[in-house]
């Protein structure tokens, strides 16, 4: 019985490890939902793709 509670035990610790809150994977853009590329900085939270699409209206621009 002491064996089969062992197994039980550590089967729960990798679930928690697999299945954690944190990390990139958690982080999306607001505007299209993407994972990838999402710019943080200054409380944006927007993937880059989007930025490029409405930076200008946020009041971003190209700098020459």
């Amino acid at each position: 019985m002491a064996k089969k509670k062992e197994k039980n035990e550590a089967e729960i610790k990798l679930k928690k490890f697999f299945t954690s809150k944190k990390g990139k994977g958690l982080r999306r853009c607001v505007r299209c939902g993407t994972t990838k590329g999402v710019i943080r900085k200054y409380g944006l939270n927007i993937c880059r793709r989007c930025l490029r699409e409405i930076g200008e209206s946020l009041g971003f621009y190209k700098h020459q």
